[in-house]
């Protein structure tokens, strides 16, 4: 690739990259529903026919928010595992559940706009599109255990699949709504539960 062709793809990245951050922004001050891709385009600082040549419509750019954040979050727990060097999958697994709870309750703006989605096949189709191997990197540092050795890689990525959609939408429901009780009361169920999922 030349350089004036390295650098037109730096100029649509940097551009890619100002939408989502845009469109971050809105969503956390605004919501969702109430930003319009008008909006967006105008606060990213480009036409609003631009905006079409990155995404197909409002669905794909938020898609691409849920991911930022969800990458953001795992890559943050990947390396606070890593400093840990916990021995047992089941506590490396708990740890990592608790770090993302504990995301969401520092930070509410994030789970606002991720809702429910914080979910296994959304992010890991974007991770896989993008090529970033963040999660299952992760998964690999999980999964490397005895415990698991009676379980195909798929089985593993089964119950990942489980746990995942448990805790995202536990911290939804728990942290905004309180329901069916605050997330601190939840938290003790919930590992309960991850661990006979696991056990």
């Amino acid at each position: 690739m030349t350089i004036q062709g390295q650098s037109l793809k730096s100029q649509k990245e940097e551009k890619r990259i100002r939408m989502i951050q845009a469109a971050y922004e809105l969503f956390s001050e605004k919501g969702v529903y109430k930003t319009s891709i008008d909006d967006i385009a105008k606060s990213a600082g480009v036409a609003k026919g631009t905006f079409y040549l990155y995404f197909a419509d409002k669905t794909e750019i938020w898609e691409a928010v849920v991911v930022d954040i969800s990458n953001r979050i795992l890559a943050q727990a990947k390396k606070e595992l890593e400093r840990k060097s916990l021995p047992d999958m089941i506590e490396r697994i708990l740890f990592v559940a608790d770090f993302i709870i504990e995301h969401f309750k520092k930070n509410l703006d994030d789970l606002k706009i991720v809702q429910r989605n914080f979910s296994w096949p959304l992010v890991l189709r974007k991770m896989n599109e993008a090529q970033d191997n963040t999660l299952l990197q992760m998964l690999e540092q999980c999964f490397c255990s005895p415990y698991l050795s009676r379980y195909t890689i798929e089985e593993a990525y089964r119950m990942m699949f489980l746990i995942v959609e448990m805790v995202g939408s536990i911290c939804y429901t728990s942290i905004l709504l309180e329901q069916p009780a605050p997330i601190d009361q939840m938290k003790p169920v919930l590992f309960h539960t991850i661990r006979k999922i696991l056990i």
